[in-house]
């Protein structure tokens, strides 16, 4: 039996009876892995201490809730309105999305993209024809297919373009914090070899980049105006994602400087890409530096938004659930 005729006969067990309660049982699973991550967090930061860094006064929690909500929620409402003209979606759809974004960040990358690949091949009963295998590579130098042809096709490309994205605010930004002195900061911060290390690192990354850019006729397989929209679109996502999470940082502690925490965003999302271990504590450190006297503080808030993002991923899984079972 070949990989492609496995693959079909995947699927199709998948809409047996069996098939349907392995899932059921699957996402139970899931959910109770993410939920033992939040309850372990909570019990390292401890309840006093979240609680008491988050901002209390009704305005500034008002804000600092909305934008950390809105930050979170940037990820799958931007993939909803990428795909959903060319799977045709409903709203409630989005919620393979929460999914999507949840194992993302709590499994492994690209999880979700597998997630979001299967639910694809299910949701539109494509099977996998040995014959005539999905394309999933290289337009050349045509033009192209249209998206919604092929998921395999559709979920590959976006990945693409959101990595592309991602890398080029995080470069932009890059450049940005070292106009407002991020050199001093991470001198001071970091250990020289380490730095040399990431330095080299995110070469190598923007380096790849433009090795794709250069081979897209051979990497890309939709139509160039479907690859645009979808990179503005993330665009859109990464920079609003970082705008709100700047924001929802200086509610909670305005007593930080606004060149400060536009430093510290910056440098997290370059540490975020680096080849680097223990990036949070690296971040961490950073933090510290950049904080001076406030750096107890920050460091409680970094804590706190860490263990709030896995309640959210807890939040969304369980709405996901809720909006499946409403369809």
């Amino acid at each position: 039996m070949t990989l492609w005729q496995r693959l079909e006969a995947a699927r199709s067990w998948t809409t047996t009876p069996a098939g349907r309660r392995t899932g059921q049982v699957i996402s139970v699973i899931l959910s109770l892995f993410i939920l033992s991550l939040l309850l372990r967090a909570i019990a390292q930061v401890g309840w006093p201490s979240l609680i008491a860094v988050l901002p209390s006064a009704p305005l500034a929690a008002t804000v600092f809730w909305l934008a950390f909500i809105g930050q979170y929620l940037a990820q799958p409402v931007f993939d909803w309105l990428i795909f959903h003209r060319w799977w045709q979606l409903r709203l409630s759809e989005i919620s393979v999305f929460l999914r999507k974004h949840a194992l993302n960040e709590t499994l492994f990358a690209y999880a979700g993209e597998g997630w979001l690949l299967a639910w694809g091949a299910q949701r539109s009963g494509i099977p996998f024809n040995p014959e005539n295998p999905p394309r999933i590579a290289g337009r050349g130098q045509g033009p192209g297919i249209a998206p919604g042809v092929s998921i395999f096709a559709d979920v590959k490309d976006v990945a693409i373009t959101s990595g592309l994205a991602g890398n080029l605010f995080t470069f932009a930004m890059l450049l940005a914090a070292l106009a407002m002195g991020a050199a001093d900061a991470l001198g001071t911060a970091l250990d020289p070899a380490l730095l040399q290390r990431g330095a080299l690192g995110f070469a190598a990354l923007i380096a790849l980049n433009i090795v794709i850019l250069f081979n897209r006729g051979r990497l890309f397989s939709l139509e160039r105006p479907a690859n645009t929209r979808s990179f503005a679109l993330h665009m859109g996502r990464v920079a609003t994602s970082h705008a709100l999470l700047l924001v929802s940082w200086v509610a909670a502690l305005p007593m930080v400087g606004l060149s400060a925490w536009l430093l510290l965003g910056a440098m997290r999302l370059v540490i975020a890409r680096l080849p680097l271990p223990n990036k949070q504590l690296l971040f961490a450190a950073l933090a510290v530096s950049l904080a001076s006297e406030s750096a107890p503080a920050v460091a409680a808030l970094m804590a706190a938004q860490g263990v709030l993002t896995l309640a959210l991923h807890s939040l969304s899984w369980l709405a996901a659930e809720l909006i499946e079972r409403k369809r």
